[in-house]
């Protein structure tokens, strides 16, 4: 099953030079298991682009979405057997512990 997991990081949060070099491993250990599809940073909430189509014409305006929330910075994209082992990776992605992953599971 694919699961989409989105980092949440906290307002206010400055990432320290170590960051990086573990986002790096656990993407090798997210490889080497054979969980990764894809996982990438996300522009800023600033630079979206929204898209609404209403009778039949597309209308694309400059983000973000109304409402607001908390921006994701960053998405990985797995394919892990069950729940359970979604939320296993999920809590080895750094953000979890200077904000939150949201772990969307298939309809």
């Amino acid at each position: 099953m694919k699961f989409l997991c989105l980092t949440y990081p906290d307002p206010g949060f400055s990432p320290g030079p170590d960051l990086v070099a573990e986002y790096a491993a656990l993407g090798e250990a997210m490889r080497a298991a054979g969980v990764l599809i894809d996982s990438g940073q996300l522009s800023p909430v600033s630079a979206a682009k929204l898209v609404r189509v209403t009778a039949g014409q597309a209308d694309v305006s400059d983000g973000p979405p109304p409402g607001g929330g908390q921006a994701h910075s960053a998405y990985f994209l797995i394919d892990c057997p069950g729940l359970d082992t979604a939320l296993d990776w999920a809590a080895r992605i750094p953000a979890a512990r200077y904000g939150t992953v949201e772990v969307r599971p298939p309809r």
